[in-house]
């Protein structure tokens, strides 16, 4: 009898709770990692290890919905799989391929931490971690869109004593766009770059206007 409410309690403890872990990862792999000097002896390595955990616990939030996890699942291990091809045959093709698929399973996890957010119910701590961590996930999902842009076109941006091949350096310029801070050492030239740079700061602005106005009024409701 008492198996049931204890198995639901059990999964919405794990719907809330995955955001939260998430959040925590992200922090960890694009700031305090980095400030210790972690990547510094293999960068691409610890990129590619960073992002392969990011989208398994990433994938792992939509664990209380069966078809939303066999969809993230599924996306995310593609993106896994072509990423880590690259170490094998890195030519600009494969390297398009896997920050393409990398673009479409953060932007699917993303999703999936919006639905978590924004579902029915009383707004509660964990899912303002949510919000948070869904933030942060459109910076991670912006550096994938300005990688590809410059895999399509090198002189989409002009970079001054930074490397704009490691991925760690799109996200820290994409996080300056996404805060409107702005990043020095790169600068877009071609009308693309600029392009998702406004789109990546009006994105910015936009969420944190809409996200406050849609939790207090789902608090107030």
């Amino acid at each position: 009898m008492h198996a049931k409410p204890l198995d639901l309690s059990t999964r919405r403890w794990q719907s809330e709770a995955n955001p939260a872990v998430f959040l925590l990862l992200l922090v960890l792999v694009g700031f305090v990692l980095p400030s210790l000097g972690i990547e510094k002896n293999n960068l691409p390595l610890y990129a590619d290890i960073a992002f392969s955990l990011v989208l398994v616990v990433g994938a792992a939030i939509a664990w209380g919905d069966r078809r939303l996890f066999v969809l993230t699942t599924s996306v995310s291990f593609v993106a896994i799989v072509v990423r880590w091809m690259t170490w094998w045959t890195p030519t600009n093709t494969l390297l398009l391929w896997s920050a393409s698929t990398g673009l479409v399973a953060i932007l699917t996890i993303t999703a999936v931490l919006l639905w978590h957010v924004f579902r029915p119910g009383p707004v509660s701590g964990m899912r303002i971690l949510g919000a948070i961590a869904a933030y942060l996930s459109l910076g991670y999902v912006w550096a994938h869109a300005y990688h590809i842009a410059a895999l399509l076109d090198r002189g989409s941006f002009n970079a001054a004593g930074s490397s704009i091949s490691a991925a760690s350096t799109w996200v820290n310029y994409s996080f300056g766009m996404l805060t409107t801070v702005g990043y020095e050492g790169i600068v877009p030239v071609h009308p693309v770059a600029h392009s998702l740079g406004s789109g990546e700061a009006v994105t910015g602005q936009l969420y944190l206007a809409v996200l406050v106005a849609r939790l207090v009024s789902k608090q107030i409701d």
